[in-house]
């Protein structure tokens, strides 16, 4: 009998402690929450500052996954390239270590080459036209083709409207251009557009401008307004060259291989909240357009260039070239210049 009695006490304190532990709960991703779903710890990159435009984007996305999960999706964000440059972000998406990421176009376009559609030299009158080309056929076909790559394009953000910004002498005119060390993102069109017309382009990653600016390493940089302004490029130049030669492309990326393995349900809360987080992005990058310039003309000198339309004629020789490379490239451009 006692030993009976043994026995039942032991299997009660089994029972008992394996409630407890039920009930302990974690944070990990994939782990029960109290909500009846799984919880997810997320983390989201991209090489800017927390004062840029994409900042305030993965902070509204932080805040919207939060809300429509109940708290069961938290994201913790990892700015100005914490996480190493945009190839690192690719690898550690294919393997499942990054969730999401803020990838340029620029970059992408060296592992996709149809998205160098986006880095075509004049092919945008402004940012709002950017935008809107974001919506075509052709530019949604280019996001699928991320998943060549191991990513789930979920929809593109502009860092902004790039111009040049100098170092000493302004650019004004075509030979203004000639021997001028100028740095670029990357991308072949648009590499190859300053290199046809006379500059010494140079592709360099957003983390190494401000030293080469200072040291003389380049002339100038083409950027927005939003990033000169985070990047504090204004304490080292003299002048902005308003050309508006590129709307700076940006994609929002996801592991595709972890956003597959999620429940139906939770994919449907991360489209929810992507998509309106998105839309808010978009609209405040339109706004600070705008205001960051009027920031900007107080710290340097801002200029329109003389001839805008030479510059464009030369781009147009840079459209047609890789309109004859890449049907998509072609159907894109075809796109925005009938808009």
């Amino acid at each position: 009998m006692k030993h009976t009695k043994t026995v039942f006490a032991l299997i009660l304190m089994s029972m008992v402690l394996f409630l407890s532990a039920c009930g302990d709960g974690d944070n990990e991703t994939g782990a029960a929450g109290s909500e009846g779903g799984e919880t997810y710890e997320f983390k989201i990159s991209y090489v800017t500052q927390t004062a840029h435009n994409w900042h305030a984007f993965a902070e509204k996305f932080k805040e919207e996954l939060d809300e429509k999960s109940n708290g069961r999706m938290q994201l913790d964000l990892y700015p100005a390239a914490q996480l190493g440059p945009e190839a690192d972000m690719v690898q550690q998406m294919n393997s499942g270590s990054l969730d999401f990421a803020l990838l340029t176009v620029p970059y992408l376009s060296t592992r996709i080459p149809a998205l160098d559609a986006w880095n075509m030299p004049f092919l945008f009158e402004d940012l709002e036209a950017g935008i809107e080309a974001s919506k075509t056929e052709p530019a949604q076909e280019m996001l699928g083709l991320l998943e060549e790559q191991g990513l789930k394009g979920m929809g593109y953000l502009h860092t902004g409207t790039h111009s040049l910004l100098m170092k000493d002498e302004a650019i004004n005119t075509l030979e203004d251009v000639d021997g001028k060390k100028l740095r670029f993102t990357g991308g072949a069109s648009v590499l190859g557009f300053w290199e046809d017309i006379g500059s010494s382009p140079i592709a360099m990653g957003l983390p190494e401008v401000y030293n080469a600016l200072q040291t003389g390493v380049i002339d100038g940089v083409s950027i927005d307004t939003n990033a000169l302004l985070s990047e504090k490029y204004h304490e080292i130049t003299e002048n902005y060259v308003l050309s508006k030669h590129m709307v700076f492309g940006g994609i929002v990326a996801a592991s595709l291989q972890n956003y597959e393995n999620m429940p139906a349900e939770d994919r449907e809360i991360i489209d929810e909240a992507m998509a309106e987080s998105l839309e808010w992005g978009k609209e405040q990058l339109l706004i600070n357009d705008v205001e960051d310039l009027k920031e900007v003309e107080q710290l340097v000198n801002v200029t329109e260039l003389d001839n805008r339309d030479a510059f464009v004629e030369e781009a147009q020789k840079v459209h047609e070239e890789y309109s004859e490379k890449n049907e998509l490239i072609k159907e894109f451009i075809d796109t925005v210049k009938e808009k």
